[in-house]
């Protein structure tokens, strides 16, 4: 199961989950620049005396100096990281080692593999429900719906997704059969694992093209060229964008694949500096746009950062064939510069504010949908995966009692309630679901009971994704 964040949450994705229904074959936001640090002229000593002298307390004269680890290290970073701790600006933060490696890593978007997204279907086996382009997936044929059987010597329904991934990890830059299955007969391809970057997913249909972007990397505006050559040589002009639960990234990744759509000289985004002088971004001259008759773009509340800019910059610039749906997009509108220390931390600050070509803000407030249609909101919904919020029962309260509840009705247990109380009825439908699985018949929430109602959700929920997608669904009605 891939875990998801909300942009606005600031708990890590071990403290929170939530059904998303997808495993990807990949481990691995906002708007960034990266630069070199320069060295800055000394300040005033006369402006850091206080900091010197709480520095020198702490370090030579506090009872408990000793007991840090690293005690000058620790006092330094702490008081970097309270330097750089405002209410203002959420977006401005120091990171340490642990912190500027995972936030490093997720903005690369690379990953080593075969390149698709899948999950478990009802037999065991891997229902491919996505293909990255340019990975060994999508260079050996496989397809959205293919349902993996075998890998190498694997069989999947027998095999857990760590062991399928280390087998294909293990086979690295080397030949792979795998066996699938797609419209009911039996197939066979060879893979060959390798890198490949994990942020596009094109789909080809009858009368339009759909372009699945989940982030910003450094790849992506190369892999969306390539996304759009695909469609228009099908002979299609027209195309679904999904931008849902796409944070951002990197803004030069943003600026590349406008500049794929957008005619020569359009402007990207404009930027209002700290003194309130205000440059802006053009597309870029190495671009052959590839123009469309229609274009509709799937947002929602996570849609956030670089994805806004993305939204601005064909909203302002091709307003007569751009439509927006489904929600409110999050509404970041800032950009920040990310500067890497020698040591390993990093230091990402606000430097600008973003504006869209016709120099409108949308810093805390968003895009509005020009078609709103609202997400499933058992696809949104967030869980603690902390062993301690796993276990509940009736009248009692719990961070887990809303999804657990959500999950029994979605399958159809009727649990009265879909608020943080776990009720009597909710309980006993519980009670039945735990009958119908071979658990511990106790009405009562535990690690084993979340584990198997969870897998059943998914499953349930990658069963009906086409049938209850509403927002996909109003997009496709729009080109068609």
């Amino acid at each position: 199961m891939k875990k998801a964040k909300k942009p606005s949450e600031k708990l890590t994705r071990k403290e929170k989950g939530a059904i998303t229904g997808l495993c990807i074959l990949c481990f691995g936001a906002g708007i960034l620049v990266p630069v070199t640090l320069e060295k800055t002229k000394p300040t005033n000593t006369d402006e850091f005396s206080k900091l010197e002298t709480v520095y020198d307390i702490m370090k030579n004269k506090w009872y408990y100096a000793d007991q840090l680890e690293n005690g000058k290290d620790q006092l330094v970073e702490q008081a970097i990281s309270g330097m750089t701790t405002n209410e203002i600006d959420l977006h401005t933060t120091y990171m340490g080692l642990d912190q500027a490696q995972q936030f490093s890593n997720a903005l690369s978007g690379s990953n080593v593999g075969i390149g698709i997204q899948f999950f478990r279907n009802a037999e065991g086996n891997m229902e491919v429900r996505g293909v990255f382009i340019n990975s060994a997936a999508d260079k050996a044929g496989l397809q959205d719906g293919d349902i993996i059987t075998k890998v190498g010597s694997l069989d999947c329904a027998q095999a857990t997704n760590d062991e399928i991934i280390n087998a294909i990890r293990n086979h690295a830059d080397q030949s792979l059969k795998v066996d699938y299955v797609r419209n009911g007969q039996e197939r066979s391809c060879t893979v060959e694992p390798g890198d490949y970057d994990t942020t596009v997913i094109c789909n080809v249909f009858d009368g339009y093209g759909e372009i699945i972007l989940s982030s910003f990397s450094e790849d992506s505006g190369k892999d969306f060229k390539e996304a759009v050559s695909r469609i228009r040589k099908a002979g299609i002009r027209k195309l679904i964008i999904d931008l849902r639960d796409n944070t951002g990234g990197y803004l030069d990744a943003a600026q590349q694949i406008a500049s794929v759509l957008l005619p020569e000289g359009s402007t990207v985004f404009k930027e209002k500096q700290k003194d309130g002088t205000i440059t802006e971004t053009l597309v870029t001259d190495d671009e052959d746009p590839a123009p469309f008759d229609q274009i509709v773009i799937l947002q929602n509340e996570n849609t956030a950062s670089a994805s806004e800019v993305l939204i601005g910059a064909l909203k302002d610039n091709l307003a007569d064939q751009v439509t927006t749906v489904g929600t409110t997009t999050y509404g970041k509108g800032t950009k920040q510069v990310l500067i890497p220390f020698d040591d390993g931390t990093s230091l990402k600050y606000t430097e600008t504010e973003w504006l869209t070509p016709d120099e409108t803000s949308i810093n805390k407030s968003g895009f509005v949908p020009d078609v709103e249609v609202a997400g499933p909101e058992i696809r949104a919904v967030y869980y603690s995966s902390e062993p301690q919020d796993l276990d509940f029962g009736p009248d009692e309260v719990a961070v887990n009692a809303r999804p657990a509840q959500l999950y029994l009705s979605y399958l159809g247990y009727g649990a009265d309630r879909t608020d943080t109380y776990f009720s009597r009825g909710s309980s006993e439908a519980l009670k039945q679901f735990q009958r119908d699985h071979d658990l511990n018949v106790t009405g009562r929430m535990d690690e084993n009971t979340w584990k198997v109602l969870e897998e059943n959700t998914l499953l349930e929920l990658n069963k009906r994704q086409a049938e209850e997608d509403e927002q996909r669904n109003r997009a496709v009605e729009i080109v068609q």
